[in-house]
C-alpha cells in the first residue's frame, strides 16, 4: 500500500514538475524570466547579485596577488 502511494505520488510530482516547465516557456519565455517585463524584477535582482559577486571576488584577488601581476 506505502509503495503504490509513493509511486502516486512521484508521478504526480513528473507531471507537475513537467507542467511548470511548460509554463515557464510558454509565459517566460526561453532563458532566464524571458525578455523583460513580467519577470523584469528578477533579471535586476540577478545582475546585482552578480555584480556583488564580482566586485567580491576583484577584492579578493587584489588582496591576494603579489605587486605587479594583476592582469
Amino acid at each position: 500500500m506505502a509503495r503504490k502511494l509513493l509511486m502516486v505520488l512521484l508521478a504526480v510530482g513528473a507531471v507537475a514538475g513537467f507542467a511548470s516547465g511548460v509554463a515557464r516557456l510558454c509565459y517566460g519565455g526561453f532563458g532566464h524570466y524571458g525578455s523583460g517585463g513580467r519577470f523584469a524584477h528578477h533579471r535586476d535582482f540577478e545582475r546585482r547579485v552578480a555584480d556583488t559577486c564580482a566586485e567580491s571576488a576583484l577584492r579578493v584577488y587584489e588582496r591576494q596577488s603579489p605587486p605587479g601581476s594583476k592582469p
